[in-house]
């Protein structure tokens, strides 16, 4: 196998960045929101209209919402805004930019004096400006790396020589000792919304794409098309190879097994990038698509004032709250404006999604991840991935990978390790979810604002649930020894050290719920027993769970009583 290391001159900037920008004029006005009373129906038509929303909805994403509200999951919240009050704002004469459920509201492109009538609708509530974010330019030229033709390479499988230079930013969360395991994330749908995505890298090109839309332009395009800005898809493509990545010999995501939901929501140009709106479009529509996580490395604070990040006033912020309460598992990027406090973007502030910080592989805390509190004075980040030097594919290359800096590189890394976790487990609903990995990172004892519960360790979750085969569990799941998976997981606390396009839903997987046993394991509501049997363990390859150790860390036990009592509930 061939390897070159020419230099080329890009080095990734995430699209998580703050500015305060003047508007030129009075005149002209940024896209705002349009917040409604109510939802314009009497109560026989508000039933009614329920009951139609139900049937639109995938199969996948009714389940989870039954399994986790524990009601019929459906409600107010799903029901467009009313017709006639959406068409009373047009009259007008402001143009429809987009349109949200959840929070009943629309945003649209109008001047001053079309937003003075729209405010004047008795209708209307509250007007807002849609947040905006901004690019920058490329920074210092850095490593890049060639891999052969994917069509070459061999099957995937857990051999240390298999992750090329993606190794160690894997190892620092333990992720081989969860691939060691068989976990792949098969089974698992994830969302993941940006900038556009490519799948022609080596990387991409078997990625399970099982639905996908561009908000933008309205179609199922999610890569480069006529009239994007050049590069659109850049900074997506970098972080799906960063989650689902497959290329072996070369490079690997995370969780290379998973499915995925693409939306393109951002405009990478930097004339008027507003997308607030269609980040919450996009979120809704994944949701209702069925996903089981969803990730993104996207953020917005133009509008927002380091007190408004409160968990309850950004609108991003708002709309990744309701997803929360529907079941969907968010991972979120901090940002990149630290090292000062309070340096959130929306929807990291988000209580109940998982925010992420960035690390150096040393598992120190980088200078530009932001750091909490959320104004409310909630401990923000929850947990920290590398996202310092972090090997990507290259978006303009079919072979080529470089390195990146980022919280935008270090959340598609937390979240893959979360949907290798969800395979493990497929009953984790948000708050397990979060309190599971809070509890398995290395600042778990005494969480702050830079790090937050610190560096995740994914080998706890499974290693706690259950005894692997053997008496070393670091070890027992470790093929031939070649994936470094006995590695001390002592962190450091002073320094936060780590643990060195079809829009169908036809052909989604089941995973959810206890019988799902092709999602490759179940939990119990109890914590008195798992099976968790990986690769083929009757010839000595992979790892067996099969009884529940006898000693267990409470924090660590929080997760599954906490489903055990759901269980109990449902």
């Amino acid at each position: 196998m061939r390897h070159e290391h020419p230099r080329f001159f890009w080095r990734l900037a995430t699209l998580i960045l703050s500015g305060m920008p003047t508007l030129a004029s009075a005149a002209e006005a940024p896209p705002s929101w349009v917040f409604f009373a109510d939802r314009g129906r009497d109560h026989g038509a508000l039933s009614v209209a329920i009951d139609d929303r139900a049937t639109e909805l995938s199969p996948r994403a009714l389940a989870r919402r039954k399994r986790v509200r524990g009601d019929r999951g459906v409600d107010a919240r799903d029901l467009a805004p009313a017709s006639a009050y959406v068409a009373a704002v047009l009259g007008t004469g402001a143009r429809l930019r987009s349109s949200s459920r959840w929070l009943n509201a629309i945003s649209v492109d109008a001047d001053t004096t079309q937003l003075a009538a729209i405010a004047a609708l008795p209708a209307v509530v509250h007007l807002q400006p849609v947040a905006r974010r901004r690019n920058v330019a490329p920074l210092a030229p850095l490593r890049s790396h060639d891999s052969p033709d994917l069509a070459a390479a061999p099957h995937w499988s857990a051999d240390a020589e298999d992750y090329g230079v993606a190794f160690d930013q894997l190892d620092l969360l333990q992720i081989p000792f969860l691939h060691n395991c068989g976990l792949t994330g098969a089974g698992v749908v994830v969302g993941v919304q940006d900038s556009g995505f490519s799948l022609q890298h080596a990387a991409l090109m078997g990625v399970d794409v099982i639905a996908a839309h561009d908000f933008i332009n309205d179609d199922d395009i999610v890569a480069n098309e006529p009239g994007d800005p050049k590069g659109q898809h850049n900074h997506g493509t970098m972080v799906l190879s960063l989650l689902a990545g497959n290329d072996p010999g070369n490079y690997m995501g995370a969780a290379p097994g998973i499915s995925v939901i693409l939306s393109k929501t951002e405009d990478s140009s930097v004339e008027e990038p507003f997308e607030e709106d269609r980040f919450v479009e996009g979120l809704e529509w994944t949701e209702s698509m069925g996903a089981d996580l969803f990730t993104t490395s996207l953020g917005y604070a133009d509008w927002y004032a380091p007190q408004d990040l409160d968990g309850k006033t950004a609108v991003t912020t708002k709309a990744a709250a309701v997803a929360v309460a529907q079941g969907l598992i968010i991972f979120s990027a901090v940002g990149n404006v630290g090292p000062e406090p309070m340096t959130l973007m929306a929807p990291s502030d988000a209580d109940g999604l998982i925010a992420v910080g960035a690390v150096d592989f040393d598992g120190v805390v980088a200078e530009f991840s932001s750091r909490g509190p959320s104004a409310d004075g909630r401990i923000k980040p929850d947990i920290a991935a590398p996202g310092q030097d972090v090997w990507v594919a290259s978006p303009n290359s079919q072979v080529a990978y470089g390195q990146g800096d980022g919280t935008s590189l270090a959340t598609p890394l937390a979240a893959g390790a979360a949907a290798l976790l969800m395979e493990a487990f497929p009953d984790l609903d948000p708050m397990s979810m979060r309190a599971m990995l809070q509890q398995s990172s290395s600042l778990a004892a005494m969480p702050n604002n830079d790090l937050g519960w610190g560096v995740l360790d994914a080998r706890l979750p499974v290693a706690t649930f259950c005894a692997c085969a053997g008496d070393d569990v670091a070890s027992a799941c470790a093929d031939d020894g070649d994936s470094d998976s006995d590695s001390d997981s002592d962190g450091d606390a002073s320094t936060g050290g780590g643990t060195s396009g079809d829009s169908s839903t036809d052909d989604i997987p089941t995973s959810s719920g206890p019988d799902a046993s092709d999602a490759g394991g179940s939990a119990s509501s109890d914590g008195a027993t798992a099976d968790l049997t990986r690769g083929a363990a009757d010839e000595g390859e992979g790892c067996t769970c099969s009884s529940a150790r006898e000693t267990w860390s409470p924090a660590l036990l929080l997760p599954w009583l906490l489903l055990g009592m759901r269980r109990r509930r449902a």
